[in-house]
């Protein structure tokens, strides 16, 4: 019986660290999964502007090799010098997820529109174009309204 004993505790001592090794092994994979899991959410789901802007849809077209996206620029007010090269029109790059929305604007080129936006830190595939890495991506969602159907008296 002794011996048995002795067996049974040698046993329990060896199955012991075994399993508190795989459970801190577990806990530190959880925890490097939900770093990561945060990570991925922070760069490319989080919203982290949303806004409107004004200005005459200058471009609207669809493109893309793999992922089909609709892609815009606006031409917004005012004037701006772009690296003490002389001066330039304001420029807003943007990508439209919503195929109806997109018709909407296909439709409104060289109209005066108000767009809301959201701008994500970096931009996914299959979201559309990344334009500017500081800025990140923005994806308008909704016409606001069009302003000005002949905004110069000419069209565009």
């Amino acid at each position: 019986m002794p011996e048995e004993k002795a067996v049974n505790e040698q046993e329990l001592t060896e199955k012991k660290p075994r399993k508190s090794r795989k459970k801190i092994l577990f806990i530190i994979s959880f925890f490097l999964l939900l770093i990561v899991s945060g990570y991925i959410y922070y760069q490319y789901y989080f919203v982290y502007s949303s806004g409107t802007r004004v200005g005459i849809l200058y471009k609207f077209s669809k493109k893309g090799t793999f992922f089909k996206t609709f892609e815009g620029e606006m031409v917004l007010p005012g004037v701006r010098a772009k690296d003490n090269a002389g001066i330039s029109s304001n420029m807003f790059h943007f990508s439209v997820a919503d195929e109806e929305l997109a018709n909407k604007l296909m439709n409104s080129q060289g109209m005066e529109l108000e767009l809301h936006y959201s701008n994500y830190n970096n931009s996914l595939p299959w979201r559309g174009d990344n334009y500017s890495e500081s800025e990140g991506q923005y994806i308008v969602d909704s016409l606001v309204r069009i302003k000005d159907e002949n905004p110069n008296g000419y069209g565009l």
